[in-house]
Parts: C-alpha cells; structure tokens; sequence
C-alpha cells in the first residue's frame, strides 16, 4: 500500500525583519511630546495671558484681616499710584496683598501685635491681567521684576507707612522672557495677538519663523510599543499646526528626530526618549 503525504493548506509565515526608518507618528500616538523651547515655557508656567502664579496651594478661603485702602508705592525709581494695599489671611498665613487695575501680588509676612510687619521669603502670588495697552503691560511687567529683584517696596499712605522687600531669580527669568516675547511682535499685530487666545508658545514660534525657519533643538517624547512597533534605529517625523488668531498665516512645527533610538530608550511596554536631538521645521499656512 502507498502511503499517502498529507500536505498542509496552511501558509508557512516568514517572519520579516524591517530595517530602521523615519516613522510618521501622529499625536494621539504619544504619551508626551514636548520641544525644548516648549518645555523652557511650561517650566516657567508660561502659557497665555493673563499671567498667573501661586506657591499657595489653596487660595479660596480667604480672610481680611486689615485694608489700607489706596497706597503710593515707590519701587526704586519708580513710582506708582492708585495701588490698593491690604493684610489677608490664606491657610493661616498672612500675606500683604498690593493690587491695582492691571497686577495683583501677594507676599508673605510675618505680622506682629503691634500691626508691624516684615516679608518672609517663602510663599508669594501674582496675576498680570491682559491690558488692551501694550505700553500699560510692560510697565507693569518692569514693576514685577523691579520688586522680584529685590528692590525696597516703599508703602505710603494715611494709614501705612513702611517698607518690605522680596526677592527671586525665577521670575526675573520669567518676566524677561516674557517681556520679550512682546516686544519681539511686530507693533502693528502686537496689541490684537495678546488680546487673542494665543499660546505664548505659538507667539514665540511666530517670531521665530522669519529669523530662523530651521533650528537644531532637541525633544522628549514617550510612545506605547503596542501603538507604535519601533525598532531600535528608528527615527520620528511628526508635525502640529499652531493656529495663531489675529494673524494672518498659522505655523505648521514639523520636528524630525536627527539620532536614532538606542536599545536604552526601550522601557518594558514603551520607548521613552529624553533630549532627543532633532531638527525642528517652521512653515508658513495660509488660514481657510
């Protein structure tokens, strides 16, 4: 009897083995995708106007403890009136509240029976309101940083008398960048740019997009293996459109990956990628 072969209908599947390339990933895609530039704005809690900033960490119940009504301060040379002054009480500690039409600040003080008072080099709020006045926003921006510095704060009025200073570096770092981010727009956009809902980002790429289209910069980014089958060597393409209102053209960012990634960079189900080198592509688009 011959014997019969049985032959499988089943396909033999080769497994294929791809060689590294530019992979195009889409924002859904990422855990995190962040720029260099970008991450200089969201470390510095710099993202659109009004500016605001708190080391409190729970502003809502508030008490007043006295008001001062309308004080002149002299920071410096500089002078300011029409400023209200008051003492609040926030979480059990006291904090000497200055405010006007286009600022507010809060420093923490000790205050003393005998209604004295020193500054305590801790914790501290501010808001800078938008101002239809550009020229009203500087000067209030310059305030800021003349006090932050470190400069005396002379209250003076009917009822106070006295001085109190506070310093601290990371706003003045803040405040320059955002000083000049401002000054950088062109004049005749300026005013209808920071009345938009436009990301201080988007408005710093705006004045980049003339002087330097193309920047060597670096990113983190971090993507789930099961979404994105990278190999080790691959590299990332990805693009992000930034509508820009009260402009006539928006920015497409289009960030490509300049080194490949490393056998490191695979982390369990994902690859996480920090300071990725990368080169980073700034595009005029008309608006529809």
């Amino acid at each position: 009897m011959e014997s019969t072969q049985i032959i499988s209908e089943e396909p033999i599947l080769d497994v294929v083995k791809r060689s590294p390339e530019v992979l195009e990933i889409k924002s859904e895609d990422f855990k995190l995708m962040e720029s260099a530039l970008e991450i200089r704005y969201s470390s510095l809690k710099l993202d659109r106007l009004p500016i605001e900033f708190s080391t409190v960490k729970d502003m809502k119940n508030q008490n007043l403890i006295k008001t001062f009504g309308v004080t002149e301060l002299k920071i410096d040379e500089l002078y300011l009136k029409g400023c209200s002054s008051r003492i609040v009480e926030i979480n059990k500690k006291t904090y000497l509240e200055l405010k006007n039409r286009e600022f507010k600040l809060g420093l923490e003080i000790k205050l003393e029976e005998d209604g004295s008072f020193d500054t305590v080099i801790k914790d501290y709020y501010y808001k800078i309101y938008k101002s239809n006045n550009t020229k009203r926003l500087i000067v209030n921006i310059k305030i800021l940083k003349e006090i932050f510095v470190g400069h005396s704060i002379e209250l003076m009025s009917k009822l106070l008398t006295g001085k109190v200073s506070f310093e601290n570096r990371i706003e003045i770092m803040k405040l320059d960048l955002l000083e000049k981010e401002i000054l950088e727009l062109k004049s005749n956009k300026r005013e209808k740019l920071l009345q938009e809902e436009n990301s201080l980002y988007s408005l710093a790429l705006l004045n980049l997009i003339d002087k330097t289209p193309n920047l060597q910069s670096w990113i983190n980014f971090r993507c789930d293996l099961d979404k994105i089958k990278f190999i080790e060597g691959d590299k990332i393409s990805f693009e992000r459109i930034h509508l820009i209102k009260g402009n006539e053209f928006n920015i497409r960012e289009k960030i490509i990956t300049t080194s490949p990634l490393e056998e490191r960079e695979f982390k369990n189900s994902e690859v996480a990628a920090y300071r990725k080198t990368a080169q980073i592509l700034l595009e005029k688009i008309s608006r529809k």
